[in-house]
């Protein structure tokens, strides 16, 4: 039987276990609804945790220094993107995670990706940063909504 170079061989009865999966999940959505679905980030569910998208006052300390920045998180196709920003440091976020409980925000910088893993309510968060060997701790509170206008 011909195969492919460095393509091992998993099937089952001569059909190959993806190309199950994927005529099974034709069959069972229409080709425009798993497009859709791909690209709109669902609303944030008590399972999901906490919707993160805001402002955020930072707090970050190191063994050196602590200084104090903001996180902007809004919501995009996919799911999220925003700003970091600490002192004259500003880079835009390459990826946002959610889960209960917990925040992930990654940041990429010319030195690596600057990733913040944070535990808290929703409101308030706190946990450590990484970057590279340099590390810390990080304390964030997000910013009560903007009144609206007129009100």
């Amino acid at each position: 039987m011909n195969r492919l170079p460095g393509v091992r061989r998993r099937d089952v009865a001569g059909h190959s276990i993806a190309g199950l999966a994927l005529w099974y999940l034709r069959l069972v959505f229409p080709a425009g609804l798993l497009t859709g679905c791909a690209t709109v980030p669902s609303p944030p569910t008590e399972e999901s945790g906490p919707d993160p998208v805001g402002v955020y006052d930072l707090s970050m300390s190191s063994a050196i220094q602590v200084s104090d920045g903001v996180l902007e998180i809004s919501r995009a196709p996919g799911g999220y993107r925003g700003l970091f920003t600490v002192g004259p440091l500003s880079v835009t976020i390459s990826g946002v995670e959610v889960g209960p409980g917990v925040l992930s925000v990654r940041a990429r910088l010319p030195e690596g990706t600057l990733i913040l893993r944070l535990t808290g309510d929703g409101r308030r968060f706190a946990g450590n940063w990484v970057l590279g060997t340099q590390r810390g701790t990080v304390t964030a509170e997000k910013r009560p909504p903007p009144r609206g206008r007129g009100g």
